[in-house]
C-alpha cells in the first residue's frame, strides 16, 4: 500500500485538487485507491459525489486518528489523504499518516503563501521527533515561469531550513484543473494537453518518491 498526504494549514494553495488529481491518476492506472478527506470542508469528498466512474473510494476523516487507521486500509493500492485547516490534533493526525508514504505541501508562487507554509512546516518538525517523514513541496497555480523567482528563492530557504525537498513540476493556474474537478474528473480525463503534461509529470515525480522508499 502506497500513502500519499496533501496537507497545507494555508487555504486556497489547491491541496483538495492535487488530493483529487492524483487519485484519479493512480485509478486510470488500475490501482484500487481510496480517497481520505479529513478536511472539514470535504472537498474530496465532494468531488466524489459528482465522479461518474466508481474506480476512487472515499471516505471522511475528522478525528486524529488518521495515522491509526492507515494500516486497516490495506485492502488498497494507494491511499490519499486531503488535509488542511487549522493546526489541529486532526491536521497533525494527518501529517504523522504521511510516515507510511510520503507528504507533498503545496503552496501558491509568492512570497506571503511561501511564509504562511511554514506554519506546516513547522508541524511537520514536530511530526519528525516521533517518525521519518519524507515530504516535498509544490508550487501549485502558477501564473507566469517568469515571475515567480522570489518565490522560489523563499521556498529554497525554507526547504533547506526544514529538510524538505522541492519537486520540479509546477502546476499552472488553468481552467482545466478548476473545471475537472467539478466535473468529478482529473485534468488526465480532459483536452488541456498542458494541463495533462503537468500533471503527468507531477504524477511521475510521486511515483518515483514512493518507488524510492522500498528501494
Amino acid at each position: 500500500m502506497e500513502v500519499v498526504v496533501v496537507a497545507n494549514q494555508k487555504g486556497g494553495v489547491g491541496k483538495s485538487t492535487v488530493a483529487c488529481n492524483l487519485a484519479v491518476a493512480f485509478a486510470l492506472e488500475g490501482k484500487k485507491v481510496l480517497l481520505v478527506d479529513a478536511d472539514t470542508q470535504e472537498s474530496s469528498m465532494g468531488f466524489r459525489a459528482v465522479r461518474e466512474k466508481d474506480d476512487i473510494s472515499a471516505i471522511s476523516i475528522t478525528k486524529p486518528t488518521i495515522h491509526k487507521d492507515i494500516p486497516s486500509f490495506s485492502d488498497f493500492d494507494v491511499v490519499i489523504v486531503d488535509a488542511g485547516g487549522r493546526d489541529s490534533s486532526v491536521f497533525r493526525s494527518a501529517i504523522m499518516a504521511a510516515s507510511y508514504g510520503i507528504l507533498i505541501i503545496p503552496t501558491l508562487p509568492s512570497v506571503y503563501d511561501v511564509w504562511a507554509t511554514e506554519d506546516t512546516l513547522k508541524v511537520l518538525s514536530d511530526a519528525r521527533a516521533f517518525a521519518d517523514i519524507p515530504a516535498y513541496l509544490l508550487m501549485n497555480q502558477v501564473i507566469r515561469a517568469n515571475i515567480v523567482r522570489e518565490a522560489e528563492e523563499s521556498l529554497e530557504e525554507l526547504a533547506a531550513q526544514y529538510e524538505v525537498e522541492i519537486l520540479q513540476t509546477r502546476l499552472f493556474s488553468r481552467v482545466a484543473f478548476r473545471n475537472s474537478v467539478k466535473e468529478g474528473k482529473g485534468v488526465l480525463e480532459m483536452n488541456d494537453e498542458k494541463a495533462k503534461a503537468e500533471m503527468k509529470s507531477l504524477f511521475e515525480e510521486v511515483k518515483g518518491r514512493l518507488l524510492s522508499l522500498v528501494s
